[in-house]
């Protein structure tokens, strides 16, 4: 654009930095490389390492180098890989295919030529079609190279639509792909399977929905298959754009069906917009999945209550600084048939169940106050900062933030989603 610019990056972002004008096609523009990341440091501190690289700073803004792009993407020859018999080949296979970064560490199919034409057979799309442009490495996402991750993941052709729609709804503006991908935290998609393709797929939406196992098997490879296209088509490959700290294992796979059997409200994709006879998925931005056991409870107020303290769970003093306008959260209650009985005999709908949430799970604002940096909230909450300690703060911002679906067996445990952004639900082209 002709506007002199320099990038401020930390020592230990170099990876995302590089890959990130890589995703854009275009040379690397000036950048200055500071210390380990400024977290966890007093202003002071901050201030300190900046000045220090002033002199950099300045250079870098007034001697710009010529910027030039170039062609992105290039086309992959056949490999082939050699051993004492098929199983030493396949573990060759495996071992280069880690080394490369294409695989999630656990034990790949070959995506032999033939594997991968029976897969793109599943679906009536052709195979060079572009489904999306992938964030945050800006891939190019064809029919054919979800059906390359998903011979890869242990997915049969039947499953080739279930991933395609989940990689449609993950790329839609209000997911985020790019936040989910590339943060520094856990967050991961989750998908729930609506509809006729449920049975017909054998989606687990009871025991042991999310793995592991038998049950679960077309749950896993599924679930499976998307991580391997966020990482394969969409560069999200670890310390180079996924840049989670400690990581998670909801990052290999998450997928379940829900319950539409035991839900006494109707399922989710119904409350959506969608006929009863329609198949979705629905992805939701999980960044945690906390489990809410309540066994002796018997009324809604009370297993909700249980909800309620769960929902306060992940909110610390960073909760103000880290939730800027734009990035509401919007949870998913994932309630057991048992927890779902008692409060639909009550005669409880789902909004009841979202105006007790909304009022029973606020907090003090003292809680949330940084006890170091009070002010360190961003600008749409300081407000909040002449109200006194014992004034109650939402954790969302309205009843209908939450969204609730039916999973699992009997037996009183439930589970509470920590979202990150908003979910997107995708009719599947079967």
């Amino acid at each position: 654009m002709g506007i002199p610019s320099v990038g401020v990056v930390s020592s230990g972002f170099t990876a995302i930095w590089e890959a990130r004008h890589r995703a854009i096609g275009c040379d690397a523009l000036a950048r200055i490389v500071v210390g380990p990341a400024l977290t966890e440091v007093s202003p002071e501190r901050v201030r300190e390492e900046v000045l220090a690289h002033a002199d950099d700073l300045f250079k870098a803004l007034t001697e710009q180098p010529a910027v030039t792009t170039r062609p992105s993407g290039a086309t992959a020859d056949l490999v082939q890989y050699h051993g004492h018999d098929t199983l030493d080949a396949l573990q060759n296979l495996n071992d280069d295919f880690l080394d490369r970064g294409w695989g999630d560490g656990f034990p790949l199919v070959p995506p032999t030529p033939e594997a991968v034409e029976a897969m793109v057979n599943g679906t009536s799309r052709a195979r060079d079609e572009v489904v999306v442009i992938m964030e945050p490495g800006r891939g190019i996402a064809t029919v054919e190279k979800i059906a390359i991750n998903c011979v890869m993941a242990g997915c049969r052709p039947e499953h080739l639509p279930v991933v395609i729609a989940a990689v449609e709804a993950m790329s839609e503006p209000e997911f985020d792909l790019t936040a989910v991908a590339q943060s520094t935290g856990p967050q991961a998609p989750l998908l729930v399977i609506n509809g006729p393709v449920r049975r017909r797929l054998g989606v687990n939406s009871g025991r042991c929905a999310l793995g592991p196992g038998a049950p679960s098997r077309v749950n896993t490879a599924m679930g499976r298959a998307v991580r391997l296209v966020m990482m394969n088509i969409g560069h999200a490959y670890p310390g180079v754009m996924d840049m989670d700290t400690i990581g998670s294992p909801n990052k290999y796979s998450m997928c379940m069906g829900e319950n539409e059997e035991a839900n006494p409200w109707g399922p989710l994709h119904v409350e959506r917009g969608f006929r009863a006879d329609e198949s979705t998925v629905t992805v939701f931005p999980c960044g945690a999945c906390i489990d809410v056991p309540d066994l002796v409870s018997c009324t809604p107020e009370a297993v909700l209550t249980t909800f309620a303290y769960t929902a306060n769970a992940p909110l610390t003093p960073s909760w103000m600084w880290l939730r800027p306008e734009g990035l509401e959260r919007e949870p998913l209650m994932v309630l057991c048939p048992d927890h779902a009985r008692i409060i639909a005999e009550a005669g409880w709908t789902k909004n009841d169940i979202r105006r007790f949430m909304f009022h029973n799970s606020r907090v003090p604002l003292g809680v949330l106050k940084n006890p170091t940096r009070p002010a360190a909230v961003t600008p749409g909450w300081k407000w909040l900062l002449d109200r006194p300690d014992d004034t109650m703060v939402p954790v969302v911002r309205d009843a209908q933030a939450y969204h609730i679906v039916v999973v699992g067996a009997d037996s009183g445990k439930s589970a509470y989603v920590w979202d990150w952004g908003e979910p997107v639900t995708k009719a599947i082209r079967t």
